[in-house]
């Protein structure tokens, strides 16, 4: 027995609530004789006897009828209830539950529009008041953006955890010299975890797609425009006088034709509907881009013709198009404009739009004479606002069954996914130091860096694959401890930060790009760039020319200008998803290194004894909530930069001439800017977290590779229990061999920090080096 004496020298460390009293008559020796005992004794004994089940009831009850066990026996998909729900379940269980509640308020809407479309696959919801249906979409938009963030945050979730390996996964890539990702999303493991998760995963990432083209386009409001008549009248067809046969002809529409008769005696018999303005307040009223509660104008000019039954000058008309300048008779009828006020060659030329300086015909609005006639003021007739609020069946249908799918896969997560993946490192950790892994014995300071190499180098980390052992078995050489400091960019491999940074950077130079032609577009009709607004639609930026919905039906048009607006929605989410994955990794390393500094427990998803809890998987709120606030920002800044643009046309009869006069994208430069800003910023904080923040360098940088963290685990044989303690890495002190090589571990004992320079392997084969030495 005195190859026990180091024993009893030593002293554990807050062990307190967890020593396990042992029977007087139990042979300690052999407990380190049998290397089995660690991995194979608490398993075996709890498979003998239920009762040291730690879940289990020791007491035996009948389960009444509406229990959770008795409803469990029901064999309905999804219907049993959860024996365990805990940890990452509960996160996934959340989420499928907002997926519920998503799908019903999806069908509902679905079974509504075909019930109220007649067949139609745009399906008008309201019509009226332009300002309500401002405030109609603002709701619902802000409802569609909830319900896709939860989707889409569940999905996400619910990903990882499918792509988290388990531990017999983990043991069949480390035997094959692979190594697996835990804690982080990750692509990596989807060819080393079983096709079924493999397939959900899928399922999940594919049925986002849509949801990124789509749902923000569910519902889109339409803007109207009134095309009208300007009559050239003098007093007296103000006042009821008739007027002989024009000399000019009338124009004819499709529901009929109009002319000056209909039109006074509209001013006569229903003056309610007309409104007299002076001519700042004319000029002002029909200035603007698309003329929505105004239609016919009645300009009373001073002019006289001589003849007392002819009160009717002249008539013009209005007619809207997406490729002239709006409004821009009011500029370009005053052929004497240009000596009342200063214009530059380009504004007297006619080529810019007369909303770049109406302001200037303002001003000398008294002097106002469009086609050479001086008007005196105005009569307009007021009509109601005809802005309508669409829903598009096909693509809430196409929502409704990517929903469909995703709760599903959820529901199975949450309740049927029955392998108990590795979700953090806590849970890693904890797997292998109740089961130490056998390909990482001696090799406590196994890095992620070291076993990238020995992968690419195509050989094996272990030191039985690369023969250098000594007759203990043991390796012929420790390696050496060396206190560097890490920055936390090491923390992620080259290939993330490449492919992260390098796609944020691509869509800035895109962006930047595009910025410049838009710039170009706008310049050359007069606007700058804060002219143009926040999504304000305007026919100088609105995407014009291109091939788009050509000869095509109005949901088809609309369809493809929804897809090719919501496209950088798409590629913004797939940047996000990458920047997650960056910082994850490398938060997940700082929680590594806290175990060098601090004694902590296990954050572990279904937590025995002392260990803590959690319901978020590696990357803490306090960062994954700004962050999906950034996102949510950013993504509300990509639908102001380009957006979709709905122009329904009315006849001065009041007829829909045209319900999609436009049907393409509108673009915003000042909201394009803003995007290049907040990616740039973007960009400039994760490098300044990756340069200026550092790591312990005295635990080994292991990221999320699964071997490293092994390598870390090999615990002293006594400590059986050490998952279920307060833990931290550092060095044995008894575990020292006869060389002086050292061993470093998470232990729940005391532990020293190693010292620079000196050797540190660990023990191989289980064999206890202070006895042979003793011996």
């Amino acid at each position: 027995m005195e190859f026990l004496e180091p024993r009893k020298a030593y002293h554990r460390t807050q062990t307190d609530d967890f020593d396990l009293k042992q029977p007087s008559n139990v042979e300690l020796t052999s407990l380190h004789s049998k290397p089995s005992f660690q991995s194979g004794f608490l398993n075996t004994i709890r498979d003998q006897s239920p009762l040291l089940d730690l879940d289990a009831d020791p007491i035996r009850k009948e389960p009444s009828f509406f229990s959770r066990k008795a409803f469990s026996r029901l064999k309905v998909p999804f219907a049993a209830w959860p024996t365990s729900l805990y940890g990452w379940r509960t996160g996934a269980l959340t989420a499928a539950l907002l997926a519920t509640v998503s799908l019903i308020i999806n069908f509902v809407v679905v079974i509504w529009l075909g019930a109220h479309g007649g067949g139609s696959n745009l399906v008008e919801l309201f019509n009226g008041d332009c300002h309500k249906v401002e405030q109609i979409d603002i709701y619902v938009h802000l409802g569609i953006n909830v319900l896709s963030t939860l989707l889409l945050g569940g999905s996400n979730y619910c990903m990882q955890c499918l792509s988290a390996p388990t531990r017999a996964d983990i043991d069949r890539a480390h035997e094959k010299g692979k190594f697996l990702d835990i804690g982080v999303p990750s692509v990596r493991n989807l060819r080393n975890i079983p096709t079924y998760k493999m397939l959900l995963w899928w399922a999940l990432g594919l049925s986002s797609v849509p949801l990124h083209l789509m749902y923000n386009s569910a519902f889109y409001k339409s803007l109207s425009s009134n095309d009208y008549g300007q009559y050239l009248v003098t007093q007296d067809f103000v006042d009821g006088v008739s007027f002989g046969a024009l000399n000019y002809s009338i124009y004819q529409y499709d529901s009929g034709i109009i002319n000056p008769q209909d039109i006074q005696s509209s001013l006569i018999g229903n003056p309610d509907s007309w409104e007299r303005l002076d001519n700042k307040a004319c000029i002002k009223a029909y200035a603007t881009n698309f003329l929505s509660n105004r239609r016919q104008l009645i300009l009373v000019a001073n002019n006289q013709t001589g003849h007392a039954n002819e009160s009717v000058l002249d008539t013009e008309r209005y007619s809207f198009d997406e490729f002239s300048f709006a409004f821009n008779w009011i500029c370009t009828s005053d052929q004497s404009l240009r000596d009342k006020v200063d214009l530059t060659p380009i504004e007297r030329a006619g080529r810019v739009p007369c909303d770049s300086y109406v302001n200037k015909v303002v001003s000398v609005a008294d002097q106002w004479s469009p086609y050479d006639y001086r008007v005196q003021y105005c009569i307009s007739e007021l009509v109601p606002e005809r802005c309508s609020y669409s829903g598009n069946v096909p693509i809430v249908a196409v929502v409704l069954i990517c929903n469909a799918v995703k709760l599903v896969v959820m529901l199975f997560v949450a309740l049927r996914l029955k392998d108990h993946p590795l979700i953090t490192v806590g849970d890693a950790v904890e797997s292998f130091l109740n089961d130490n892994d056998k390909t990482t014995e001696g090799l406590c300071l196994l890095s992620r860096k070291d076993v990238i190499r020995a992968v690419r180098s195509t050989n094996h980390w272990s030191i039985r694959s690369q023969g250098g052992q000594d007759k203990y078995g043991d390796s012929a050489k420790g390696k050496l401890a060396r206190q560097r400091t890490h920055r936390w960019a090491a923390a992620a491999s080259g290939s993330r930060w490449s492919l992260t940074i390098g796609f944020i950077l691509l869509a800035l130079i895109v962006s930047s790009v595009l910025l410049i032609f838009a710039i170009h577009a706008i310049n050359d009709d007069g606007y700058g760039v804060q002219e143009i607004g926040f999504g304000r639609v305007v026919p100088a930026a609105i995407i014009s020319g291109w091939m788009v919905g050509m000869d095509q039906g109005p949901s088809t048009k609309i369809l493809e200008s929804i897809l090719i607006a919501n496209l950088p929605q798409t590629i913004l989410s797939f940047l996000y998803l990458n920047l997650n994955g960056l910082l994850t990794s490398m938060w997940l390393a700082s929680e590594w290194s806290d175990f060098a500094n601090e004694r902590k427990t296990l954050r572990v998803s279904k937590p025995k004894g002392g260990q803590r809890s959690t319901h978020f998987l590696q990357l803490p709120y306090k960062i994954a909530l700004p962050l999906m606030v950034l996102s949510g920002l950013l993504h509300w800044l990509i639908s102001q930069s380009i957006f979709l643009a709905v122009i329904a046309d009315y006849s001065p009869l009041g007829e829909l001439s045209d319900p999609i006069a436009i049907a393409s994208c509108g673009f915003s430069p000042l909201a394009m800017i803003l995007v290049i800003v907040f990616g740039s910023g973007i960009i400039i904080i994760t490098f300044a977290l990756g340069w200026f923040r550092q790591y312990d360098g005295r635990i080994p940088l292991v990221g999320s590779c699964s071997a490293a963290i092994a390598a870390a685990c090999h615990q002293p044989e006594w400590d059986t229990d050490a998952s279920a303690k307060a833990v931290r890495w550092g060095v044995s002190p008894e575990m020292e061999d006869e060389r002086g090589v050292g061993h470093c571990a998470f232990s729940s004992g005391v532990v020293e920090m190693p010292l620079e320079g000196k050797e540190y392997a660990g023990i191989s084969d289980g064999k206890d080096h202070r006895k042979r030495r003793i011996q």
